[in-house]
């Protein structure tokens, strides 16, 4: 762990110290209050952390736990009242999967839990799913399992699954998830190892010694504000991310290539079928009535998530329907 620090985690920080003017800064002591949306009068109580982390995702949840073994008080704040049960993404390359080696055996975990080999290493290109096989490509070679170039490869596991890892490891470590009903109002005020599902940051303000981060939240039909100090405030919300915004820095790069909607379905019959005729974890589906992405996120369970262009999708969800 030793070595790990003194690569990543310090450079991290020390950075994080050099960019004092973009309003971040260490932060001597700190205090906020909690009023009703639009203003108010202040509800008491110190909230303040050393580390404030926004977004729950992987990457806040993996950062949680880095920090937390290292002593270093953290807290979390998520906007969605609850954590998708959606697949989301699925592909774990190898330096996340180096970083998991070093949580408590979270690689381990995801190794073992994860679909065989043999199930998702071929993208496989058709007509549909039970018609014209146009091609297939096994993405992984023998020099993938060799160790050369990384300590472990890659992995198939869908994210709801990994949070569910993460938040057993923070769990084990004290923390606990938060909801604003259940959360105090004047009393409660330790913030450290807690994630606060349902809190919005809706404003970041440098102060002489900190920053302060202003968050929303429902309770009880209420909207309601809370302000959070911190010695250092991170951005882990994602790629439409309210911090960079907040912060007034702007995204390079095209937006919007192309839209899509995913669609989360379960069918134990149709992953028994490709399971045992054609296995693979992508297949792209090509025909003149119908263009889809269909993930196999795991075979055995039957869990999938069919990806198509927003504006063709009643159509294609009704052609592809009859061709499965």
């Amino acid at each position: 762990m030793s070595k790990f620090v003194k690569r990543w985690v310090r450079p991290f920080f020390s950075s994080l110290q050099r960019i004092r003017g973009r309003r971040l800064s260490s932060l001597a002591s700190s205090s906020a209050g909690l009023s009703k949306g639009g203003g108010g009068e202040s509800g008491g109580g110190e909230i303040h952390v050393p580390v404030l982390i926004v977004g729950a995702g992987p990457v806040g949840l993996v950062l949680s736990l880095f920090l937390t073994k290292l002593g270093i008080k953290c807290a979390v704040i998520e906007k969605s009242i609850a954590f998708s049960q959606h697949p989301q993404a699925h592909f774990i390359n190898n330096r996340s999967m180096e970083l998991f080696c070093k949580l408590d055996g979270l690689a381990d975990d995801i190794q073992r839990l994860q679909p065989p080999l043999d199930l998702w290493r071929k993208f496989v290109y058709c007509t549909s799913l039970s018609g014209t096989i146009l091609g297939s490509v096994d993405h992984m070679q023998p020099q993938d399992f060799e160790k050369l170039v990384s300590p472990i490869s890659v992995a198939h596991f869908s994210q709801y699954k990994l949070t569910r890892l993460l938040l057993k490891k923070l769990e084990n470590l004290g923390f606990h998830v938060c909801t604003p009903n259940g959360l105090g109002v004047k009393h409660d005020m330790a913030f450290e190892k807690k994630i606060l599902m349902g809190h919005e940051c809706i404003s970041i303000n440098p102060l002489a010694q900190g920053v302060k981060v202003g968050t929303s939240f429902l309770k009880d039909g209420e909207v309601l504000e809370r302000n959070i100090c911190c010695k250092i405030l991170i951005g882990s919300d994602g790629s439409r991310s309210t911090v960079r915004k907040l912060m007034d820095i702007e995204m390079k790069g095209e937006r919007d290539l192309q839209k899509l909607v995913s669609v989360h379905f379960l069918s134990r019959d149709l992953g028994q079928y490709l399971m045992h005729g054609r296995p693979g974890m992508l297949f792209f589906i090509f025909n003149p009535d119908a263009i889809g992405v269909l993930v196999a996120h795991d075979l055995s369970q039957g869990e999938f998530v069919l990806q198509v262009v927003h504006i063709l999708l009643i159509k294609t969800i009704t052609v592809l329907a009859s061709y499965l």
